[in-house]
């Protein structure tokens, strides 16, 4: 009986814990969602891996120094179901892309639309 009063509070206690920190991994605070901005630059690296993907991206600031941007994307499931590939993009490849930058103002944010250098949509499905 005294195992089932001391075990039990300690189970509840570990898994209150556990469970904010599996949520806090999910929260999407620490991007502008509501001053999104565009970005025209050059693939450096595409990551298709987990927990998310991201695509590194080579941007041209206004004094005309390259800046590489760090734009996290969903895990490989999710856009893997959208059609994307390990194969997708390709260093070199010109995008323009929505990004809900960082708050920090740090050169970083999550990727929303994707599209060629056109600005015609991207279709990671097309050959190439």
């Amino acid at each position: 009986m005294t195992l089932r009063r001391f075990f039990y509070p300690l189970l509840m206690a570990f898994l209150v814990m556990v469970s904010s920190q599996a949520s806090a991994h999910h929260s999407t605070a620490i991007y502008d969602s509501d001053n999104p901005i565009e970005l025209r630059g050059r693939v450096v690296e595409w990551q298709f891996t987990n927990p998310h993907t991201f695509i590194i991206l080579a941007v041209e600031d206004e004094n005309g120094e390259e800046v590489i941007w760090n734009l996290e994307g969903g895990n490989t499931s999710l856009v893997f179901r959208r059609g994307w590939t390990p194969e997708s993009l390709q260093p070199g490849d010109e995008l323009i892309v929505t990004v809900r930058p960082l708050h920090s103002g740090a050169p970083g944010g999550n990727y929303s639309d994707v599209r060629n250098a056109d600005g015609t949509p991207f279709d990671p499905r097309a050959k190439r």
